[in-house]
Order: structure tokens, then C-alpha cells, then sequence
């Protein structure tokens, strides 16, 4: 029964992979229409030769960290299965910073993983600091969301690791380190900013008084504009707001520029706060509605993109579907469709792997409890279990953490391009029956 799951969950990943090596000989030089395309004196070709070189790279590296190490073979499967998601695969052959910042990523969660399996070390240290500098100027939050994974690193390695003097000492010169690298990637995303102000757009939103307005007050601005204080007022009319209520780009655009150069920095972020704490007070359903409904579908980002397909939500996945389709509208909308439709079908296969696995584990322990016999190859089948558990528990906390961030960020439309991990990790659990005996 094992061995069908095993190979219905390879046929339908050979499908994809199909699909996607389809696409990518189609599209191979094309250039999809993003608005926030990067200008390079490079051809497309070789941009997104560059970028799967990347992705494939890191992918192998990640998928030895979870456990997927004795089978070269299927390890080269599954990694070609990553590469042809046709969400990931569409980023990969565009002009934009989503597929490197992925590579950043994970890498930055390889280098993670091998130091909670193998310890510290000067090489790890210096790489991990590295990679998260990379994921810090790639990724608009990769200095914020980098910064929360190495802090919860440390948490995981002081409970797996015995306090001690010298690791003290240790922890306090990384912590320097990390410091310093934070400084770096703060300047150099300022640096970068402004020397390339179109280029670099999307990381001016991520701002805490933009934030706040999109996340708490944003479409009400109209609606609740007589509990604005008088500062707010003096550069905000009724026609403005309502203008502000109907295009959200106008918040990161002109109203936060103009209150924080009016007021100065900090009074326009403790305006902002204070027009959220209005808002939320005065619409406290509708907000904590809105909140939870965002949770959900990034929580659930492959299904919230099935159903953004059929018409249902608010989301950009109609746009981002469109800059694909461009060229190859027949093959896109079978290979588009075909992402979300496989995905229950190999969640549901890898967890029958898993449960027949547990299975064998509890039959093979009854037995030698009945026989009276220690097996030492249990022993160790149940040592390793619990190596590779630690893993997918950081797993689990990334995908928390990144469903929060992206949910408290804004109240913009989903867009699928900036929550890659999150496609990552569903698509990583869909396979991960796979993982036990390779």
C-alpha cells in the first residue's frame, strides 16, 4: 500500500514538472509586465538562468536539512518538483526581487537548521550572518522577519544545548555580530532607497505609521474622518479622505510623506497610531473581522489563491495570473490550476506515509516487547525521529510567523508574490512523506 501512495505521489509531481518545463522552454526570455520590474543590462535569459541556478541550489540545500539526504535521485525529484510550483517557477523567470529574496531565505533557514543539528561555528556564524544580510536587502521585511528567525534560533539552540560560561560568552559576541549586521542592512536599505527610488518602491510601505493606517484605518478614512484630531485635519480635507478611502497606494504615497514632513517622524507615527486606536475603537467588529479573514487566507495561501481564482476574495492573484498568461494562455491556465488542485491530493498521500510510518514504529515496538528482544536499529530509528523533529517545529513557527507579519502589515489586497515562504511550506509538508527513508 506504501509503495502505490509512494508512486501516485510521484505521478502527480511528474505532472507539474512537465507542466513547468513546458512553460519555462515557452517563456524562456519573455519578460512578464510587472509594474515593479527591475531594470537590467542583463537579457531576461540569463537573469532568470541566474535566479533557477539560485532557487535550486538553496532547494537542495533546505530539503538535506529536513531529512532528504540518502537518495540523490528522489532528493533531484523533489527539488524539480520545487522549482516547477508554478507560483515560484513564475517568479523565477521574471524581473523582480521575490525570487532571489526566496533563495535568501532559504538559505538563511538551511544555515539555521545545520547549526541546531551540528552546533556553532565560526564558518556557520559568518555564513548565517551573511545570509541574513542578503535576505535583509532582497526582502522589504527580510531585516525584521530575519531578525525574529535568528532570535527564535537562539531559543531553540539554548533548550537543545547545556548552558555554559563559554557558551555565554559566545552567545554575547554573535549577539554583537548580529547587531552589527542589522546596522548594515538598515543603511544599506536606505542607501539603496535612494539611489534607486522606482526600483525600490515596494520597501517605502514598509513603514510603522503606513502600516498602521493601512492595517487599522484604511478604506474608513471618510467614514471616520470627525475622530481625526485637529493636526490630521489641517492637512487631510473630507475630499481627500475619501479619495484616500478608494486607493490605498495614496497612504504610503502622499498622506504619510506629507504628515511626516509637516510634523517630523515621531509625531506623525503617534498620529497614525492614534488614528488606528481611533479607528479600531469606533469599528471594533469590522476590524477585528477584517483581521481574521486576512489571517485565514495567508494562513491558507494556496487555497485562498484557488479561490481568488474562481472570483472569490480580494487579492492580486487575478494580476499576477494575467503577467503569466501573457504568452502561453492555454498552457498557464491547465498549469496554473494544476498547483492547487494536486496539493490536497500529496498533503493527503504524505500523511498516509506518515501514519503507516507510526504504525510500523508501534508494531515493531510490540513486538519486541513481546519477544523480550532490544532492537537497536529502533533505537536509533526513534534517536533520528527526534532530530528530524526539530526542524518542522521551527517550521511551524516560521509559518505562524510569517502568516502574523503579512496579516498585521497592511490591509492591502493578498498578493502571493510577497509571502513565497508560506507557498514554500505548504508545498514542503505536501512531500514530506517522502522524506522518511531517503
Amino acid at each position: 500500500m506504501k509503495r502505490v501512495i509512494i508512486w501516485v505521489l510521484y505521478i502527480l509531481m511528474g505532472v507539474q514538472i512537465a507542466l513547468g518545463c513546458a512553460y519555462f522552454i515557452s517563456n524562456f526570455g519573455a519578460e512578464q509586465q510587472f509594474r515593479e520590474n527591475l531594470v537590467s543590462f542583463l537579457p531576461a535569459g540569463v537573469v532568470y538562468l541566474m535566479q533557477l541556478i539560485l532557487a535550486a541550489v538553496s532547494v537542495w540545500y533546505v530539503l538535506g536539512k529536513f531529512g532528504l539526504r540518502r537518495n540523490k535521485y528522489v532528493r533531484g525529484y523533489v527539488c524539480a518538483f520545487f522549482l516547477t510550483v508554478p507560483f515560484l517557477l513564475q517568479m523565477h523567470l521574471a524581473r523582480l526581487i521575490w525570487s532571489a529574496g526566496l533563495s535568501a531565505f532559504l538559505w538563511l533557514l538551511g544555515l539555521i537548521l545545520e547549526i541546531l543539528e551540528s552546533g556553532l561555528s565560526r564558518r556557520r556564524t559568518v555564513l548565517l550572518l551573511i545570509a541574513w544580510f542578503l535576505y535583509g536587502i532582497l526582502c522589504p521585511d527580510g531585516l525584521w522577519l530575519g531578525g525574529f528567525l535568528l532570535f527564535a534560533a537562539a531559543f531553540f539552540y539554548k533548550r537543545k544545548e547545556k548552558s555554559k560560561q563559554k557558551d555565554l560568552r559566545r552567545g554575547l559576541r554573535i549577539g554583537l555580530a548580529a547587531f552589527f549586521t542589522a546596522g548594515v542592512i538598515f543603511v544599506s536599505n536606505m542607501g539603496l532607497n535612494s539611489a534607486f527610488p522606482e526600483a525600490r518602491k515596494i520597501y517605502r510601505e514598509n513603514t510603522v505609521g503606513t502600516a498602521v493606517i493601512s492595517r487599522f484605518v484604511w478604506p474608513n478614512f471618510a467614514n471616520t474622518y470627525y475622530f481625526w484630531s485637529e493636526d490630521v485635519k489641517e492637512l487631510l480635507s473630507m475630499d481627500d479622505a475619501v479619495e484616500l478611502s478608494r486607493r490605498i497606494d495614496l497612504v504610503g504615497e502622499k498622506f504619510y510623506p506629507d504628515l511626516e514632513k509637516a510634523y517630523g517622524k515621531k509625531k506623525a507615527i503617534m498620529l497614525c497610531v492614534d488614528m488606528g486606536y481611533s479607528c479600531v475603537k469606533v469599528r471594533t467588529r469590522e476590524t477585528v473581522s477584517e483581521i481574521a479573514r486576512d489571517f485565514e487566507d495567508y494562513f491558507l495561501l494556496p487555497f485562498t489563491i484557488e479561490r481568488n481564482l474562481r472570483g472569490e476574495g480580494t487579492s492580486l492573484t487575478a494580476w499576477n495570473y494575467g503577467r503569466m498568461r501573457e504568452h502561453t494562455p492555454i498552457l498557464v491556465k491547465y498549469y496554473y490550476r494544476y498547483g492547487t488542485f494536486e496539493l490536497p491530493f500529496l498533503l493527503l498521500g504524505s500523511f498516509l506515509l506518515w501514519f503507516a510510518g507510526k504504525n510500523d514504529d508501534v508494531g515493531r515496538f510490540l513486538k519486541r516487547r513481546v519477544d523480550g528482544v532490544k532492537n537497536e536499529s529502533g533505537f536509533n530509528r526513534q534517536k533520528d525521529s527526534k532530530k528530524y523533529s526539530v526542524p518542522w517545529k521551527f517550521l511551524l513557527f516560521i509559518w505562524i510567523l510569517y502568516t502574523v507579519w503579512y496579516t498585521v502589515r497592511s490591509n492591502l489586497p493578498i498578493d502571493y508574490k510577497m509571502a513565497l515562504p508560506i507557498l514554500f511550506i505548504w508545498y514542503l509538508a505536501s512531500v514530506a512523506g517522502l522524506f522518511e527513508k531517503n
